[in-house]
């Protein structure tokens, strides 16, 4: 295994050298020096061991981002959580950190975690709302959640209007004429996301004098998981004729039943008209390109870590919670329908 030593005997330079060029202390290094140190630290593979260095150091640098996962799903092959993750770990690094980053499950899995790497705050991505609550109780660290719903009251987090989002969607819907709609996603017992978009939707349609058939409501488990994607595609190809269009919350979801659907039998938009959620990259991919409520994805994962060491900097400092605001995207997966002959 490598070695401060081992570096800075190849350098030609101090341990203590070394050690400033690892932890960030760069200015105490002229820029020549601590670039030929980088350059022999990539090729020589090492890797710091902060697990040693925080048991007898209380600042350790570290910053967990925890990501809510099953142990036989990876979370982060949604586009969604990937490009939030990217960008919280450029920004954590930007500020001389480093970014842990966990996929767990269990509160006291994520504890433990904490306790042993001696994280210096934590980012939540995908938490339960009553997890959450456990989860304040468990740590005194400084916390960021994403998109919680949760109702305690002390707690930071940066979300975006999802009732908002599930109004646009319905509202582009019902102005092309469809009026027998379909609402797809997770269930919405576990978290606020899905209940709010799907409360949004509901609420336009009930203004507009249109009802939601609970058959029509198609519930996933997983958006990562195309066998269960494939079986829904299915059962949603039964209702051809009958459903004329349908929100998807996510784009995730929409950009694998697009394809499900096809191979059903039926056309995007002309036999279904589909609106997706997020505005990820993919929309444009598709074919047809997907008509999408935007939200700004970077924007929140930069106010996530902007608030996280607010926080770090002044424990004392206000909780905060900030709600982004949504769009609607317009392309090509809506399209309008023939209104009636009287």
């Amino acid at each position: 295994m490598t070695t401060l030593k081992d570096i800075a005997q190849e350098a030609g330079v101090s341990v203590m050298t070394v050690s400033n060029v690892v932890n960030g202390n760069s200015s105490k290094v002229s820029p020549k020096t601590a670039e030929r140190i980088q350059k022999i630290i990539k090729r020589l593979n090492y890797v710091p061991n902060f697990s040693a260095r925080s048991l007898v150091n209380s600042n350790s640098h570290i910053i967990s981002v925890i990501i809510r996962g099953e142990k036989d799903q990876n979370p982060l092959k949604n586009p969604h959580n990937a490009a939030l993750v990217g960008t919280i770990i450029h920004k954590i690094q930007q500020q001389g950190y480093y970014a842990m980053i966990n996929i767990m499950k269990s509160v006291s899995d994520i504890s433990q975690s904490l306790r042993t790497w001696n994280a210096e705050g934590a980012i939540f991505l995908g938490m339960f709302d009553d997890e959450i609550e456990e989860m304040c109780t468990a740590s005194d660290i400084p916390m960021v959640f994403i998109d919680s719903y949760s109702k305690v009251r002390q707690l930071s987090n940066v979300g975006i209007d999802d009732y908002k989002g599930g109004r646009l969607a319905a509202k582009h819907l019902i102005k092309h004429g469809h009026k027998t709609l379909a609402f797809i996603g997770p269930p919405s017992s576990h978290t606020g996301v899905i209940q709010q978009r799907y409360s949004g939707f509901y609420d336009e349609l009930t203004e507009c004098r249109l009802t939601l058939n609970p058959q029509y409501r198609f519930v996933l488990e997983s958006d990562v998981d195309y066998e269960e994607i494939k079986r829904l595609g299915i059962q949603i190809a039964k209702y051809k004729g009958e459903i004329t269009g349908a929100f998807i919350t996510s784009d995730q979801i929409a950009s694998f039943l697009i394809n499900v659907l096809r191979q059903n039998g039926l056309c995007i938009p002309e036999d279904l008209s589909l609106i997706g959620f997020d505005n990820l990259e993919i929309c444009c991919q598709l074919t047809p390109q997907l008509t999408t409520i935007a939200q700004d994805l970077r924007k929140k994962a930069e106010l996530t870590v902007d608030i996280l060491f607010r926080r770090l900097r002044a424990p004392d400092s206000p909780f905060e919670s900030r709600i982004l605001d949504v769009s609607l995207v317009e392309r090509n997966s809506v399209q309008s329908r023939p209104c009636p002959i009287p």
